[in-house]
């Protein structure tokens, strides 16, 4: 729901998106008109609209800022959102409109104590505080060193020997033992394409945005490799290098080889059926597997994790220390037992596609203190998983699927996301 601010913008509130009583709708109406009178009585909503062109002095800051996100916008940089975001909310409230020229070290100082303050009053998370950080430094740096003329407007970096907001703990990353792996994708009751993309996610170690890019084409299956070399970008859902631009070619796990045959079969046998002509050619732009909706993997992940019967308490509850796993966690899971079965480093690092070989030593120092009784790494896939009878990846009515949670704060779920909470679209999720 919209609510006008004093600035004329119309910022979202996520409220019930569909109340279904006149009572609930008149309670919708009514909390929209108390944040309306909110917001003009506290003149809140004063930052400009982000989709709204900025009508700035060229000698004010955001002026400067509007020509440093379209260089990043031209040169393909993914986190234009939120540094935008970082700007609007965090740096210009506490810099004002001062030009990035005439930033200096004390302001950048006085910076770091806002982040610092609202970390502290529970309003920010340290590793949100490092990222605003982080944007604020690169247009100190680039403010100096820029190859666009018009952006280079100093000749020294105001944040040089400024030191950042403090850190908190480190919330560890959770991984799936082989056995629990085995569990899952062992469990009939879980619908197969579910079953299918963890075992992919885990064998090829890919991050999601790669894995819903990859297409036959990039895989050989006559000399059992992978060609990662594309991801798609989160919001537009448009073509973009992997994370690091780095293309990685390997050989995949060969347990995987199955499972990559049975689902290129269903390809060819699918296409097959619609067009008679060039079945291959066809083929080889089609996606390996299709993934659900970006906001329902993680969800879906440890719902289907409960009714597999793997309730282990660190892969569904988050704590100020340790984060519930995610769907991202698949491609850990992959790379530390790849870690555990002793893979040279370097090997490692290659197929996981890190820029820094500090990323990959820490999933070799995981690996080492769980070794002893970690269990068999990577092993054969089920025959259940290899059926080509596409009616096979539909769920069929006998199975039991799990109700649905009343309570969706039980995955982790914010305010924004239980408001945008929506089945996955072309496969099954659980009713």
């Amino acid at each position: 729901m919209r609510c006008s601010a004093p600035d004329g913008s119309r910022p979202v509130f996520h409220l019930d998106p569909s109340p279904e009583s006149p009572k609930a709708r008149a309670r919708a109406l009514a909390t929209a008109e108390a944040i309306t009178e909110r917001l003009w009585q506290e003149g809140l909503g004063a930052t400009p609209n982000p989709t709204r062109k900025r009508k700035a002095d060229p000698g004010d800051g955001s002026a400067w800022f509007d020509l440093w996100i379209a260089d990043r916008k031209r040169r393909g940089v993914t986190s234009v959102r939120e540094n935008d975001q970082h700007w609007r909310v965090y740096i210009a409230p506490t810099l004002g409109s001062k030009h990035v020229k005439a930033w200096t070290p004390d302001d950048l100082r006085s910076l770091v104590r806002a982040l610092d303050a609202k970390v502290q009053a529970g309003e920010l998370s340290w590793k949100t505080a490092g990222n605003v950080w982080g944007t604020a430094t690169k247009m100190a740096k680039d403010a100096c060193t820029s190859k666009q003329e018009e952006l280079r407007v100093r000749d020294d970096n105001p944040a040089a020997g400024v030191l950042g907001p403090d850190r908190g703990a480190a919330t560890a990353k959770q991984y799936l033992y082989p056995s629990e792996f085995q569990q899952f994708i062992e469990c009939d009751a879980v619908p197969l394409q579910w079953r299918r993309l963890v075992a992919l996610s885990v064998y090829l170690y890919p991050r999601a945005g790669e894995l819903r890019m990859l297409r036959w084409e990039d895989v050989s299956l006559d000399h059992g490799t992978v060609h990662i070399h594309r991801a798609q970008e989160r919001v537009t859902g448009a073509e973009k290098a992997t994370k690091t631009a780095a293309a990685r070619r390997f050989n995949v796990e060969p347990a995987a080889l199955p499972l990559l045959r049975a689902l290129n079969d269903e390809a060819k046998k699918r296409l097959a059926a619609t067009a008679r002509e060039r079945v291959n050619e066809r083929v080889a732009r089609e996606a390996v597997i299709e993934l659900y909706s970006e906001r329902n993997m993680a969800v879906g992940l440890r719902r289907w994790l409960k009714h597999a019967g793997i309730t282990r308490t660190e892969l569904h509850t988050s704590t100020p220390t340790r984060k519930a796993i995610t769907w991202h966690d698949l491609r850990a899971t992959g790379l530390t037992w790849m870690a555990v079965r002793g893979d040279d480093p370097l090997k490692i690092m290659q197929r996981a596609g890190h820029a820094d070989f500090q990323t990959t030593q820490g999933y070799i120092r995981e690996a080492e203190a769980v070794r002893e009784g970690f269990g068999e790494v990577f092993p054969s896939l089920p025959q259940t998983l290899l059926r080509t009878d596409p009616s096979a990846v539909a769920v069929t009515a006998s199975v039991t699927r799990p109700p649905r949670p009343t309570n969706l704060a039980e995955f982790g779920l914010n305010t924004a996301e239980r408001a945008g909470f929506e089945p996955a679209v072309g496969c099954p999720t659980p009713a």
